[in-house]
């Protein structure tokens, strides 16, 4: 990964730390995006110390914001020509109703359209380097799901948490799908971590959620294990496939509606449209 060129959102904690510095081990230069500018350097010192590697750096990146993502569009361009691989990693479950900054249900805001717009933002950065990637994290929660084009919008009364972060993660691979056929440049993949004991959610869940979380963590995956496919499809030379699902560093079918491809355009043509509503 020498000479690479990485920006890995939501790198200052759990799979998107441990994705950051399995890259900065393999010399790659290493930038990670996050909401808070102190977990972030913090992270930043963590990630060199660990990898011998001081070619990591900080971008400031609220996706809940548009504003703050084109703020961070707009630093990375002022200091970078190219960037070589894209990690869509930030990502958040929610037991309540909310909404981000612009509207959008919490979770298909946060987890969804913030990256789909972050992307967008830095599409012709992406395509300026020779084999550009692009990573999503999704989940295998993606089975249950599906998209309601009525519920992505404004505060939602009837509220099931799996069931809008289902939806958030079947739009990051029909994403995923529409990224490697309209840029077949791009090697786009997504993939499910596995179930990792990271603090996941712990901010924005119920006390009795987090207490059952605390009781079974020793005995999950560690970030190092969950991010392994992230680091895989964001470095490994053998890698020529695009738009596909991946666990365990394999790649495996997603759900029907998953390969939907009517979906995948109904869900970028929406998405292209919010944004251009909304853009800063």
């Amino acid at each position: 990964m020498k000479g690479r060129r990485v920006l890995i959102t939501g790198g200052n904690n759990g799979i998107g730390k441990a994705t950051a510095i399995g890259l900065a081990r393999r010399n790659a230069a290493v930038i990670i995006a996050c909401r808070n500018e102190t977990k972030g350097k913090a992270a930043v010192e963590e990630i060199k110390k660990i990898s011998k590697n001081e070619n990591v750096s900080l971008l400031i990146c609220d996706l809940s914001s548009f504003k703050s993502i084109q703020k961070c569009a707009d630093d990375f361009k002022s200091k970078y020509d190219s960037l070589d691989v894209l990690v869509n990693n930030a990502g958040l479950i929610n037991d309540t109703p909310a909404v981000t900054k612009e509207g959008f249900e919490w979770q298909f805001g946060i987890n969804h359209l913030g990256h789909f717009y972050l992307t967008h933002l830095l599409m012709k950065n992406i395509l300026a380097t020779r084999t550009p990637r692009i990573v999503n994290v999704s989940s295998i929660a993606h089975y249950t799901g599906k998209i309601d084009f009525d519920t992505l919008e404004g505060m939602q009364e009837d509220y099931s948490s799996m069931g809008f972060y289902a939806q958030s993660k079947l739009a990051n691979i029909l994403f995923t799908k529409s990224l490697a056929k309209k840029y077949p440049k791009i090697l786009a993949n997504c993939l499910h971590p596995g179930v990792v004991g990271t603090d996941f959610g712990a901010d924005n869940l119920a006390w009795y959620f987090r207490s059952l979380w605390k009781l079974a963590k020793p005995f999950l995956m560690s970030p190092e294990k969950g991010a392994s496919t992230s680091v895989y499809l964001a470095s490994s030379p053998l890698m020529e496939v695009s738009g596909k699902y991946f666990e365990k560093v394999q790649e495996k079918r997603p759900s029907k509606l998953a390969e939907n491809e009517a979906l995948a355009e109904k869900l970028w043509n929406y998405s292209e449209k919010m944004i251009e509503k909304y853009k800063v």
